[in-house]
């Protein structure tokens, strides 16, 4: 366009001609993505001194949020205490590079820079990144060019998103907000932070004969993935003594972009910080979760994923083996990919130096195939790849005796159902046995320097004895998904996380009594003495509490006739499916 076409002859230009785009600058925060910024782009440099506060109107992922849902339902905590500010405009100012400036910008440019509040936590589940990054502007007063020509307001607003009806998981039709693939701005993972996307078709992981439990067949797929490699000069400075974690994401984030799962929590982010680089050098590798790959479910099995991960992890070690320290390999995530790493760590014993993980379970399940339709468990015969090094062939399903020495850091909030009602029986077994969880609980809305200090008193312990190397800490408010913002919040569960070096977990050993048969309990609900948890199908919780039909000590035979006994199961396809998975003998002790 020709200065000429750019500017009528009365020497001005409408808003709607002269800004060619919207884009959203954001960080990666406890909730996941979230706009610190709104770019306005400008065909011709804006005089800094035309623009303020009050010269745009903007919308956001925040904004909209609390328009339609109300801030009580919006907002689960507010920093600076003052309600209302959230996502709204803070500071303006004019940049000739669409980034942040520390300063006021600069006189001239085609960047006006509308930093937004961003001292809240939003609730419920952490969002993706191409909904939460939505943003639009629009210019509501004149402002002037560098050469003194007045651009008018818009008459619309300039936005990087589209807007759709669309079907949600139940079924219902709702307005959904999608960015633009070229309407965001993310440094943290931009062509400098030492991140690379791994993209199906284009880099990623070709994962061969991996097992699942769900189908009980074997899967070669492409795993998508992001990675994190510190700079060469760290690397070399370090060699040998680099460390090497996984992080493995909630389902919430089950996509086949890459980006969706290290945008969707903190861990990551943190993880890969310089300050944290520079203490304790990492490469860090984030799997990415389609969600028809699911890699954990709450009936204590895992997909053609679990297998994936060591193999790829395996693909790292050989990659790097100069650089990692075998002795300090970790795992970290939150529910789904907790439990995916919780259940890793039973598979190739002392693989793990450490795991720090959040609203996330594993308990026992020796009766599998009566779940998932007959697929066999995992196992050392049907996956050798997960299985790598020294199997326990007797004693590989009983997870609690297997994880028994291992080092282990779990969060979870009370109104957890779920992942709190499982630590509990975990913590129940282990200490009828001889070991000790230590546990502490505390309201997650303190100070984070008064949680860091009760955390870190916490962990000052002695932990060389067998059973002593798993801490637990519960919150006593927040929901579910709550748990990981609260958990990436503080500092001392990753600051514990890279003093453990796997030599502790080997050198505590494991609580010999937990190897026992499971004896039961008396008649006032004490373990019996001497019990272990060998061939204990733990009790299955839900997210409403205690399953009805899964007790402590369950069999497929007990299920079934539980739920023939249940008016409101007995007459279903799901009570026809598993009577069908009995065997003869079985069938003959069903009720009715």
């Amino acid at each position: 366009m020709t200065e000429k076409e750019i500017f009528s002859t009365t020497g001005h230009l409408s808003a709607d001609e002269a800004v060619t785009g919207v884009k959203a600058l954001g960080l990666v925060d406890l909730e996941g993505a979230k706009t610190k910024a709104i770019i306005v782009e400008y065909v011709l440099p804006i005089d800094g001194e035309s623009v303020g506060v009050n010269t745009y109107e903007i919308t956001n992922y925040t904004l909209f949020q609390i328009k339609e849902n109300g801030y009580d339902q919006a907002i689960e905590m507010d920093y600076d205490g003052v309600p209302g500010n959230e996502g709204t405009i803070e500071r303006v100012y004019v940049n000739d590079k669409p980034v942040l400036s520390e300063k006021n910008g600069v006189n001239e440019g085609r960047y006006v820079i509308i930093e937004v509040n961003t001292a809240y936590m939003l609730s419920g589940q952490n969002l993706s990144y191409t909904a939460s990054l939505i943003a639009g502007a629009r210019q509501i007063d004149q402002v002037k060019t560098s050469d003194g020509r007045t651009v008018t307001p818009n008459t619309r607003e300039i936005k990087n998103y589209t807007e759709s009806m669309q079907p949600d998981f139940r079924g219902n039709i709702r307005l959904v907000r999608t960015v633009n693939k070229e309407g965001f701005l993310l440094p943290e993972f931009g062509p400098d932070s030492g991140w690379t996307q791994y993209h199906i078709g284009n880099g990623a992981f070709r994962a061969t004969h991996c097992y699942s439990e769900y189908t009980g067949h074997y899967e070669d797929f492409e795993l998508p993935y992001s990675l994190f490699v510190p700079p060469a000069k760290l690397l070399e400075a370090n060699k040998g003594k680099v460390g090497l974690i996984i992080h493995m994401e909630h389902a919430g984030s089950n996509d086949s972009d890459p980006m969706a799962a290290v945008t969707s929590s903190r861990a990551a982010v943190r993880l890969a910080q310089m300050a944290s680089q520079k203490e304790h050098p990492a490469i860090v590798v984030v799997p990415q979760v389609e969600e028809s790959r699911r890699s954990t479910d709450d009936m204590v099995a895992s997909s053609e994923v679990n297998t994936a991960a060591f193999e790829l992890l395996d693909a790292l070690l050989e990659t790097y083996a100069d650089y990692i320290d075998i002795d300090r390999i970790y795992g970290t995530g939150q529910s789904m990919g907790g439990m995916t790493i919780l259940n890793m760590a039973s598979q190739r014993d002392h693989f793990f130096a450490g795991i720090a993980v959040a609203g996330a379970q594993w308990s026992n399940s020796y009766a599998k195939p009566f779940q998932h339709n007959g697929a066999p468990a995992r196992s050392p015969e049907n996956d050798p790849i997960s299985f790598s090094g020294s199997v326990d062939s007797d004693n590989y399903l009983n997870w609690y005796y297997m994880i028994s020495d291992a080092n282990v850091l779990v969060q979870t909030c009370a109104d957890d159902a779920m992942a709190t009602a499982e630590w509990c029986c975990a913590k129940e077994y282990l200490e009828s046995a001889g070991g000790h969880i230590s546990y502490s609980e505390w309201d997650p809305w303190l100070e984070v320097d008064e949680q860091n200090a009760m955390g870190r008193a916490l962990l000052d312990r002695d932990t060389s004895g067998p059973g002593l190397g798993i801490t637990w800490v519960c919150y006593t408010r927040g929901s579910h998904m709550s748990t990981w913002k609260y958990a990436y919040r503080v500092d001392f569960a990753l600051e514990w996380l890279f003093r453990q070096n796997r030599l502790t977990a080997i050198n505590r050993g494991k609580l010999g009594q937990l190897k026992n048969l499971w004896l039961g309990r008396d008649d006032t609900g004490v373990i019996r003495s001497g019990s272990g948890t060998a061939k204990l199908n733990s009790a299955q919780f839900t997210p409403r509490g205690a399953s009805n039909h899964y007790g402590e000590g369950w069999t497929p035979v007990s299920v079934v006739n539980a739920l023939l006994s249940d008016e409101n199961t007995r007459d279903t396809e799901e009570v026809r499916r598993l009577y069908a998975l009995l065997s003869k003998e079985e069938k003959a002790q069903i009720k009715s």
